[in-house]
């Protein structure tokens, strides 16, 4: 198990080759360089502790990732516990404050989203062999700084714009346009404060955006790469 730290000696430095990146090939090679891509790929899971704002209250959360496609979520407030969960085929969720008693199945819409978020591997990672459609659509600027615009769009229509900063490779913001129960939804997740891991970053702040008013706020205290994870946290919760 690679615990993390959080200190940022790692500065995020690149070489002139990366401020001349041209096409789209060179920008995500410079990303997955910077983020660490081959070390995350290589732990095969994660896990992820932090924190989620919103609404004034703060709730403690964890994240658990493993390879190829399996996924939860879970935070815990008031003593109880709200679960997302998906084995790589089924999900299902469990919200007490929404009265459920029992863990229910995702429905369609909610199943696609949770497929996109379960890829361990991300989007931008051997998008042609995952039927996506990935473009270079020049720059654009985002919190002030100049940001590679690459456009995701996916077998079923949803796009995914990832605003990669030209000077040092990081995402600083994804935007989405999903359609929902007929309806093209649109969000925006800004990332900041990137912490150090072991070969590899990852951010230490996420702001959730809808039509430019912030939803959420996850700060993320720690990520532990290759940590032994039980297999059933990815069934249907037992409540």
């Amino acid at each position: 198990m690679k615990k993390i730290t959080l200190s940022l000696a790692f500065a995020l430095l690149v070489s002139s080759t990366f401020l001349n990146a041209q096409n789209l090939e060179e920008v995500l090679d410079n990303y997955f360089e910077v983020l660490g891509q081959e070390t995350i790929l290589e732990a095969k899971n994660s896990q992820t502790n932090g924190k989620m704002l919103q609404s004034g209250l703060e709730i403690p959360f964890k994240q658990y990732a493993a390879s190829p496609n399996k996924f939860r979520s879970e935070g815990t407030f008031q003593g109880m516990t709200f679960i997302q969960s998906f084995n790589g085929e089924n999900g299902w969720s469990f919200n007490p404050f929404a009265g459920m008693t029992e863990a229910q199945e995702l429905n369609e819409d909610e199943l696609k989203v949770m497929k996109v978020q379960a890829d361990y591997e991300g989007v931008l990672w051997n998008w042609k062999d995952k039927g996506h459609s990935v473009t270079l659509e020049g720059t654009e600027e985002v919190e002030g700084a100049e940001c590679h615009v690459v456009k995701s769009v996916l077998a079923g229509g949803d796009i995914y714009t990832s605003y990669i900063d030209v000077e040092n490779f990081v995402m600083i913001k994804q935007s989405a346009k999903i359609t929902m129960q007929g309806q093209e939804i649109e969000s925006d997740t800004f990332m900041s404060n990137f912490q150090e891991g072991d070969g590899f970053i990852y951010p230490g702040k996420i702001e959730n955006r809808v039509n430019g008013q912030v939803m959420s706020t996850i700060v993320i205290e720690e990520m532990i790469l290759g940590a032994e994870l039980d297999a059933s946290l990815f069934e249907k919760p037992v409540i």
